[in-house]
């Protein structure tokens, strides 16, 4: 439950499930985002990264719990999370086991094919957006695409003390994935091509030293807020959110970001081609850190395209990604996946609820 765009789509589903009557059990290793949980309950899980002694305690322990719980659904979002939930369902359950729903967030190019074999233990393989779809039928895998959903962003807070005006952000965990050290190349681009603006980095992570120093190294002006309760309320107040990313599956900032009527410019990577195709934003030609650079001052220069790529992302938003369309979507997978192990007489009726309410 660390801070990023799988975990808080985690919270958005259980807090809607669970108001719409649903008993909801989350799993997982413990973290920031567990205070925004205003229901359901927790199996607290260790994090050991991809270790095979690791990935073998969460299998005993989520099993435990599938043993005590009974669940209907089991929804396992990434591969790692998913391959666990399967293992653990059998082990618990055998033949009588509930279906697992996997939901593919995205991997780099290169680890489709261990993505896919992990996959195929999950019953439903539901992909964030297209692309992703696309990916993984390349190798065999046949999926449904619910596209993530956020609500309407709460604007209060957001300032950025230290940062000059207009203000470029990028938000995210400093990790590899996000390439931030990009974002400050194409930083210090636009600067030396004479165009004035300040540059924040909302996010937290292992790499964050390494990049406050280059940015040292650079010459450039970066604010490091670290992570932030109020993200959404920063690029709410932004002239421009950038991803300078390897790799994204549909990202749930960026969606933030239209929602609240912020273009985006990013890199060419998967996920970002549904979001700005109509024109709420920018995607580069090219990964380059000049590409980048060269958009950021392009956009920079001209407020009113930016009002007008404003206006388009909060419509994008509204008719296409809204949370609502997203939880009404995953409550159908569950019950078609569930029907469907019914009629194949894989598993009894449910146990009687005890007033608790459906179970996911």
């Amino acid at each position: 439950m660390s801070i990023g765009g799988a975990e808080r789509l985690v919270v958005a589903l259980t807090n809607e499930l669970a108001a719409r009557g649903h008993d909801v059990l989350v799993s997982g290793p413990p973290g920031p985002l567990d205070a925004e949980l205003e229901h359901g309950r927790r199996v607290l899980l260790a994090e050991r990264g991809r270790s095979a002694l690791g990935a073998a305690e969460s299998i005993a322990r989520l099993a435990a719990a599938i043993r005590r719980e009974r669940p209907e659904v089991i929804h396992g979002h990434n591969v790692k999370a998913s391959s666990i939930a399967a293992a653990a369902a059998r082990m618990a359950r055998g033949p009588r086991r509930p279906p697992v729903i996997a939901t593919f967030h995205g991997v780099l190019p290169d680890e489709y094919a261990s993505a896919a074999r992990l996959l195929r233990a999950a019953d439903r393989v539901v992909c964030v957006s297209g692309d992703l779809a696309a990916g993984l039928a390349g190798h065999g895998i046949d999926t449904l695409v619910v596209r993530n959903g956020v609500a309407a962003p709460d604007t209060s807070g957001g300032h950025v003390t230290g940062a000059a005006r207009p203000l470029v952000v990028a938000v995210g965990r400093l990790v590899t994935q996000k390439n931030h050290e990009r974002f400050l190349l194409a930083a210090q681009h636009v600067l030396a091509k004479g165009v004035s603006a300040g540059f924040a980095i909302v996010g937290d992570g292992p790499l964050r030293a390494r990049l406050e120093q280059r940015a040292s190294e650079l010459g450039v002006g970066v604010v490091f807020t670290g992570a932030r309760r109020d993200a959404a309320a920063v690029m709410a107040r932004a002239d421009l959110v950038v991803f300078s990313s390897d790799w994204e599956g549909l990202s749930v900032a960026a969606l933030e970001a239209l929602a609240a009527g912020t273009p985006v410019v990013s890199t060419p990577v998967e996920g970002m081609r549904e979001l700005l195709e109509t024109g709420a934003g920018v995607m580069t030609a090219s990964m380059e850190s000049r590409a980048l650079g060269d958009a950021i001052a392009e956009l920079l220069a001209d407020a009113p395209l930016r009002a007008a790529m404003g206006e388009e992302g909060r419509r994008l938003v509204a008719e296409r990604f809204s949370a609502r369309a997203m939880v009404d979507a995953y409550e159908r997978v569950y019950a078609d996946a569930l029907l469907s192990r019914r009629a194949a007489g894989a598993i009894r009726r449910p146990r009687a609820s005890r007033g608790r309410g459906r179970r996911a």
